[in-house]
């Protein structure tokens, strides 16, 4: 069975170099070699670091001649691993007058990792001198761990705009397929991003910044993503960023319904979204179906809230549990007196009016049980002298001769002596 680190080096696209030296230590590790385990580790580990200086660009507050020398020193073998280990333990340095930074660190990462890569340092030291302090294979281990979880830190322009860079990578179609899986950077935010930097990174990834192609389904796909596989903290700020732009949460929820109890809405926020936002979504039947999935509005504000969805949407076709459930909520019910009585089913020119509702009357009619009330709406309508051809386009894929629904309608029509119009007799004279 592979070890996990195993894993994890597979999972990332490390040089020849990189991969020999933690290769070595795995064998290592499973000989029981300790120290030359974590010795082979902590060249890789180095290793990696030395490939992102070369291959980096000198930080802005930087003197070139210095970093030139640097670079120097890194093809140098004797002397590169002590270059490296300096370069990440270099500070941002401050003009004590202006408090103004005079000079850019080369790793921009905080004291405390610093501290972490020193004590690693001396372990590895420890390995080197055969010192009397035990090498166990948890220091192993433990320094894997230490490696898995910052290395994504550990980067020239800092972790965050390097996660972010990295994600504008993937999504620019020209540098990567469209079929490849974010996830992996998705699950960096956790390591790569300090906590105290997450709302600022999710407003930059948010933003369009310097985002050039379209990335409105790719960012949505990124939120959905990090709700799924980051932890509470990581998706807090997400959460709070969304919840205060209320067209990109309008656009999310559109598109991922099913999320909607990863926002911890509170009652208020709840009667605020279907009171005032859910009109302005697009999908707005399967929002609302998730809210009431979900018990997320009280049993007494159903039907107001029915009356605002009803009002709002101009579609109706549901999958059968979302049916169910609006059937449930008395959407029926609501449909009949704020569509079917309104007078603009019968008044002058209420064509117009019908025919922006053409789908949304068809897709009840096809959906609920067949009653007399409809009838009796459709017959005085079709009575009028102008009156909607686009609902009885609809018709033409409901009321099939031989099918149930036509032949229920028929035998209301029937059973009641109902004189049908002209235009509705193709279906159920």
């Amino acid at each position: 069975m592979k070890l996990h680190i195993e894993q994890w080096i597979e999972n990332n696209e490390f040089s020849k170099n990189v991969n020999i030296l933690f290769k070595d230590s795995i064998i290592c590790y499973k000989s029981g070699a300790n120290r030359a385990s974590l010795l082979f580790s902590y060249l890789g580990f180095l290793t990696l670091l030395k490939e992102r200086i070369i291959g980096g660009t000198k930080p802005n507050l930087f003197p070139p001649g210095e970093w030139d020398q640097i670079i120097s020193k890194l093809q140098n073998e004797d002397l590169w691993e002590k270059t490296v280990f300096e370069s990440t333990q270099q500070r941002e340095k401050i003009d004590q007058k202006t408090k103004d930074p005079i000079k850019s660190p080369i790793f921009n990462i905080n004291e405390n990792l610093r501290l972490q890569i020193k004590y690693w340092k001396d372990r590895r030291n420890d390995c080197a001198h055969y010192k009397d302090n035990i090498i166990d294979n948890y220091h192993i281990e433990s320094f894997w761990a230490f490696i898995e979880s910052n290395l994504s830190k550990i980067t020239i322009e800092g972790g965050l705009q390097s996660l972010i860079n990295k994600i504008y990578k993937h999504f620019d179609p020209t540098i990567t397929p469209p079929d490849k899986d974010v996830t992996p950077l998705i699950k960096e935010i956790e390591h790569s991003v300090q906590r105290t930097e997450l709302n600022s990174f999710w407003n930059t990834l948010l933003s369009n910044g310097e985002i050039y192609f379209d990335l409105s389904e790719k960012k949505q796909e990124l939120i959905s993503r990090s709700l799924e596989v980051n932890s509470d903290d990581t998706n807090e700020s997400l959460i709070s960023i969304l919840k205060g732009k209320k067209t990109f949460l309008n656009n999310f929820l559109a598109n991922y319904p099913d999320k909607v109890l990863w926002f911890n809405f509170s009652p208020e926020e709840v009667r605020t979204f279907w009171k005032t936002q859910l009109s302005n979504c697009n999908n707005i039947l399967e929002i609302y179906i998730s809210f009431l999935r979900n018990d997320l509005i009280p049993e007494k504000e159903i039907l107001e809230s029915n009356i605002i969805v009803i009002n709002a949407i101009r579609d109706y076709s549901p999958d059968s549990n979302g049916h169910q459930l609006l059937s449930q909520n008395g959407f029926y019910e609501t449909f009949k007196s704020e569509i079917l009585y309104n007078r603009g089913f019968t008044k002058y020119k209420s064509y117009l009016w019908v025919n922006e509702r053409a789908s949304l009357i068809s897709g009840i009619i096809k959906n609920y049980p067949p009653d007399k009330d409809v009838v009796d709406k459709l017959i005085e309508h079709y009575n009028e002298n102008e009156n909607s051809d686009w609902l009885l386009e609809r018709f033409d894929s409901i009321f099939i001769t031989g099918n149930q629904i036509t032949n229920d309608y028929k035998d209301i029509i029937q059973a009641s002596k109902i004189t049908i119009p002209e235009k509705l007799k193709k279906y159920f004279a």
